[in-house]
């Protein structure tokens, strides 16, 4: 059983399940079924220890590429020390940034879709920081995810945060938009980044986790929410893998596709003067990368 020894770090709706579902076709790269173990920002699976992780996750690795794919790793303030702690400062990352007034908003329609938000979206943005301040001081952990539209595109800072522990040359960084439009290229590259050949036959432009919303609610809740019949379900199947299988398939077929309403040109403006301006030109500045697609000057 091997630990990873490469992380998708983020960001959060960027196009990370299309690359989990790509690099899950390589013959030499292990991932778990279920994405996302969110072991390195959850305190309640980090107390649960590394033997947890390994086992829950990794019984079955020893290929020559070991991932964990949790794109909220890269904005939570503790993940860092943790991967260094556990993993060593050896580990190579991937990340994929996206601009990020583009990803506050899909973050904001997919918690509206699961009906955990009632707020237009300047009001979740305007009332974020209070909101986020009020989950941290009860430790809701999930809530602190659901609700970080902004935080989660602050990408300088939490960069930043992982530059301190990890040299640059462990990180691959590219941008949604090259991602989309060259997936092929980006995919190739990232391969050569973690030592893989290529491999004849894998399928490199793959688009996963499209906009959708549940046909069911109460059976998404079900799936989501403790219950007596997850603690049955539990009971029945006790591995933890075969459950998250499970979960997967049952999620897969509870799910349709929509049409998802854009942001308006006006919005898309105001929302970069008011939260992400600065921000952009700091990500520039600490990657020597030239945003200007992502700028509404």
């Amino acid at each position: 059983m091997m630990l990873p020894n490469f992380l998708c770090i983020g960001a959060p709706k960027s196009g990370t399940t299309s690359l989990y579902d790509v690099l899950k076709q390589h013959k030499d790269v292990f991932l778990p079924s279920f994405k996302e173990p969110h072991f390195f920002d959850s305190d309640e699976s980090w107390n649960k220890g590394i033997a947890w992780y390994r086992s829950s996750y990794y019984s079955k690795a020893s290929h020559q590429c070991v991932g964990d794919f949790t794109p909220t790793y890269l904005s939570n303030n503790l993940a860092p020390s943790r991967i260094n702690e556990v993993l060593g400062n050896q580990v190579k990352f991937v990340v994929i940034l996206r601009n990020p007034i583009d990803r506050a908003y899909s973050h904001y329609l997919h918690t509206k879709r699961d009906q955990h938000e009632d707020l237009s979206f300047e009001e979740a943005l305007e009332g974020e920081e209070q909101r986020l301040k009020n989950y941290i001081k009860v430790n809701d952990h999930v809530s602190m995810i659901r609700y970080a539209y902004q935080e989660q595109g602050m990408y300088a800072k939490h960069l930043e945060r992982y530059f301190k522990l990890f040299d640059r040359e462990q990180f691959y960084i590219t941008t949604f938009d090259d991602f989309v439009c060259k997936q092929e290229q980006v995919i190739k590259e990232i391969c050569s980044f973690l030592g893989l050949k290529e491999q004849e036959g894998m399928q490199y432009v793959l688009q996963s986790n499209v906009s959708s919303e549940a046909r069911s609610v109460a059976l998404k809740n079900l799936i989501k929410k403790p219950s007596i019949i997850k603690k049955l379900a539990k009971w029945l199947v006790p591995s933890f893998a075969i459950r998250q299988k499970l979960r997967n398939y049952v999620q897969a077929l509870n799910n349709k596709s929509i049409e998802k309403k854009p942001l308006s040109e006006i919005d898309r403006k105001n929302c970069y003067q008011r939260y992400f301006k600065q921000e952009i030109q700091s990500l520039e500045d600490l990657l020597s990368i030239n945003l200007t697609h992502w700028k509404h000057d």
